[in-house]
C-alpha cells in the first residue's frame, strides 16, 4: 500500500519515547488529505483527528511504524536520492506500508515500509544546522 501526506512527527533515526518510556518503535506520524482518509478507512486502518500544534486547525493523521531501523536507502527523494532519516516535519511524503493483524482499538495496523520524500523538502535533525550537518557527515 502507498499512502501520501505531510510528515508531522518523525522518529526514524530513533525509537519513539512516549511519556517517557521508549516504545520500541521507529515511526513516522502522517497528515492526510480527505481523499487518504478514505482509502485508509476502508481498509479498516483507524485514522486520528488532532489539533495541529502550529496552525491550531484540525488535521487526521495516521503512524506508521516498525520495529526495525530503516535502512538509509529505504528513504530516498522522489528523484532516487538516498536522504535516510535527514527530512523532517512538513515535508511531502508517499509511505509504502504493509497491512498486520486487526487491533479492536486500533484498527489494522501499519507497517512502515519504505519512504519517498519530496525532492524539495524539510531539513531533518541533521541538515537543519549546517554546524551539526558538517559535523555529523565529515
Amino acid at each position: 500500500m502507498i499512502t501520501k501526506g505531510i510528515a508531522k512527527y518523525v522518529y526514524l533515526d530513533s525509537t519513539e519515547k512516549y511519556n517517557g518510556e521508549d516504545t520500541g518503535k521507529y515511526t513516522l506520524t502522517v497528515g492526510l488529505s480527505p481523499e487518504e482518509v478514505d482509502k485508509l478507512e476502508g481498509l479498516g486502518v483507524k485514522v486520528r483527528t488532532v489539533t495541529d500544534k502550529d496552525t491550531g486547525e484540525s488535521i487526521r493523521i495516521r503512524k506508521f511504524s516498525t520495529q526495525y531501523k530503516l535502512s538509509d536507502n529505504m528513504i530516498q527523494t522522489v528523484s532516487g536520492e538516498t536522504i535516510g532519516t535527514d527530512f523532517g516535519a512538513g515535508s511531502d511524503v508517499q509511505v509504502l506500508w504493509k497491512t498486520g493483524k486487526e487491533h479492536p482499538t486500533h484498527g489494522v495496523a501499519t507497517y512502515l515500509t519504505a519512504i519517498k520524500v519530496a525532492d524539495e523538502h524539510e531539513p531533518g535533525f541533521k541538515g537543519s544546522n549546517q554546524e551539526i550537518s558538517e559535523f555529523l557527515t565529515a
